[in-house]
């Protein structure tokens, strides 16, 4: 499930299955889409085997002639989530370092420890 950030995602793939030209354009679309959202995804071959018996009262058949099914693993774009997410706090906390009235140093960071650490010293 996608409500962690390391959350998996998958879908039932039934996207133009009888042809694999266009089922692999429709992939890329969905790849492109997901994307926009934030979102990794991949498609995962697995091989299927499936015997014309099975599709007895099946109205429409999918993947006659195929042996490979493509599985959608979709995931969060860990760039994405640090972009999204923290740049808020980012922005803040360069807004506090100017009030402090120094650019260069986060408050939190390595160097506003040091120089803390050198003030009380």
């Amino acid at each position: 499930c996608l409500d962690k950030p390391n959350g998996i995602y998958s879908f039932f793939n039934g996207l133009a299955p009888d042809n694999l030209f266009f089922h692999g354009v429709a992939c890329q679309c969905v790849k492109l889409q997901l994307s926009n959202l934030g979102l990794e995804s991949e498609f995962a071959p697995c091989e299927i085997q499936v015997k014309e018996k099975e599709w007895d009262g099946v109205r429409r058949k999918y993947w006659h002639g195929r042996d490979t099914y493509y599985l959608p693993i979709i995931t969060w774009n860990n760039n994405f989530i640090i972009r999204e997410h923290f740049q808020d706090a980012q922005n803040a906390a360069v807004e506090n370092s100017d009030k402090r009235g120094n650019d260069s140093v986060l408050p939190g960071s390595i160097q506003d420890l040091q120089m803390k650490k050198s003030k009380t010293s």
